[in-house]
């Protein structure tokens, strides 16, 4: 899977805050437009990242997986 560093660090935001309300802030972004990249992030990647409540988005083993791998590429880029 071949993701961009601008979907990964969208991802970064919303896994690190707890949800798109959080990630607003540090992105620039809608809540909306965030739902729909991260949507779209999870249709490329093939399943979901996170359990969605009311409460926020918390990471799913999946997201886990997703976010470690996430973290090496930001090593790498800074």
């Amino acid at each position: 899977m071949d993701f961009g560093w601008d979907d990964l660090r969208l991802f970064l935001d919303v896994a690190r805050l707890g949800g798109l309300s959080a990630a607003t802030a540090t992105t620039g972004l809608s809540a909306a437009t965030l739902g729909r990249r991260i949507t779209a992030l999870e249709r490329q990647f093939g399943e979901p990242l996170f359990h969605r409540s009311q409460l926020g988005y918390r990471l799913i083993d999946a997201g886990e997986d997703l976010l470690a791998r996430a973290e090496e590429v930001e090593a790498a880029m800074l």
